[in-house]
């Protein structure tokens, strides 16, 4: 990102590691609470319900554990963060930490969220990172700027993505807001103004967070604003521990030093004292240069690798920070036939409701079910099947149309990081709530 090329002459330079330690003891909080908060909402119980379970490319072989152990995967999670804020056992903590959390992740696809995957990526770096206390009171730089990069990730691409027809006339922001009318803060959401007013505020908020907390002089500001805009999250959307967990890298661009005024913890910091540090060799320098291109590079792939616009056909929707863009209802059926043999079938014979929500309107999750009922019914009826999928989706508020070609056998279509051909493209614009009411 932009901030991170005036700072290259000084990777090297010491920081005060106080923020390190700062920074860990949060984030295994954070992470241990976010898996507490999992169980106490019954989340954990979309890895056990399913009959089938949707995975990523290449990660199929992922499955998710029995309900023991399930429940005993979760435990072992936030043991081990709770290990890694207290700094015992540092680095096996660290190293349970993500692959626990990380194997989480992958073991159900319906269950992406943005901050899992930042979850994911931050918890891989802290195995190596020097977060633990270990009687040093400083460390390189480039450990904190790779922290905040994550940060700039999120945001910047947050923001760009928002760039787009939909968000800037304030769909579907209005939609969020109109479902949420009886909150706290309702008689501000049923506004005419609201809708316009939260998109464009998050937009700017997104694309602007970042230049302002690099420039000491607005550091404050945007500190300010980063409170308003997560705390108006939490009252809007929940969304769990991550609004708590970018208030935290917010923070961090403040003197590395300013964590040790905090009461009790500067008990976990070596004292302050001027040390010299490990310069960037080559090596390392070369793996943070490809790390920080592939991730720059991956949010993009959707301009070169897939013609239709993501929120339609989520190509290229995951691992992009594309966050609150899109409102999908709809339908889903699917029939399997061989001969003479025809069978039409709900997905709620076999889904839970959070997995078919995700699966209206995502084609690969189509496909990935598709085959399930390829692979059950070749078994059952001892001969090849056809499977056909329709899907009839409301995209932003837009009449429900077909997503899936008609008369695609899905069951010969393998998956493939390469755009589908049997996706409907999206032609149809965007009505204004006046051209709606004009319509009608």
């Amino acid at each position: 990102m932009v901030f991170i090329f005036p700072m290259i002459g000084a990777l090297s330079r010491p920081i005060d590691k106080a923020i390190l330690i700062y920074f860990r003891i949060c984030t295994g909080i954070l992470m241990s609470q976010e898996l507490i908060n999992s169980l106490l909402i019954g989340k954990h119980r979309e890895y056990i319900d399913p009959q089938f379970h949707f995975t990523y490319q290449f990660f199929d072989w992922v499955k998710p554990w029995s309900y023991h152990g399930i429940i005993i995967h979760y435990f072992v999670i936030i043991f081990a963060g709770f290990m890694v804020a207290a700094g015992i056992w540092y680095r096996l903590s660290a190293l349970v930490l993500f692959l626990g959390s990380t194997s989480l992740f992958l073991m159900e696809m319906s269950e992406y969220i943005n901050h899992h995957y930042l979850y994911c990526l931050l918890s891989f770096w802290m195995i190596f990172l020097p977060l633990k206390n270990d009687g040093k009171s400083t460390a390189p730089a480039w450990t904190l700027y790779l922290i905040l990069f994550h940060m700039a990730l999120a945001y910047f691409f947050g923001g760009i993505a928002k760039l787009n027809s939909d968000w800037l006339s304030g769909t579907p922001m209005d939609l969020f807001l109109a479902a949420r009318t009886n909150y706290p803060l309702g008689f501000l959401y049923s506004q005419s103004w609201a809708p316009l007013f939260f998109s464009y505020g998050g937009v700017l908020f997104d694309l602007l967070i970042v230049p302002m907390m690099i420039f000491p002089k607005t550091r404050k500001i945007g500190l300010a604003a980063s409170i308003v805009f997560h705390l108006s999250n939490v009252m809007m959307f929940g969304l769990a521990t991550f609004p708590w967990f970018s208030l935290l890298l917010t923070s961090m661009f403040f003197d590395p030093s300013w964590p040790r005024k905090i009461p009790y913890l500067n008990q976990f910091m070596a004292p302050k004292k001027e040390e010299a540090v490990q310069p960037l060799g080559p090596v390392l320098t070369g793996v943070l240069a490809i790390y920080v291109l592939v991730h720059i590079t991956l949010p993009l792939r959707h301009f070169v690798l897939y013609p239709e616009n993501p929120n339609w056909s989520e190509e290229g929707h995951m691992f992009s920070w594309r966050m609150m863009l899109r409102s999908k209802s709809g339908n889903v059926y699917f029939t399997v036939k061989s001969g003479d043999k025809k069978l039409i079938i709900s997905p709620k014979e076999y889904l839970t409701t959070r997995q078919i929500n995700d699966l209206l309107g995502n084609p690969e999750m189509i496909l990935q079910f598709s085959h399930f009922l390829r692979d059950r019914f070749q078994m059952d009826w001892k001969m090849p099947v056809e499977v056909y999928a329709s899907s009839r989706v409301r995209l932003n508020g837009r009449p429900a149309v077909e997503i899936i070609k008609p008369g695609t056998n899905l069951a010969k279509i393998e998956r493939s990081i390469k755009a589908y051909d049997w996706i409907m493209p999206l032609e149809q614009e965007l009505l204004t709530s006046n051209e709606e009411g004009q319509k009608k």
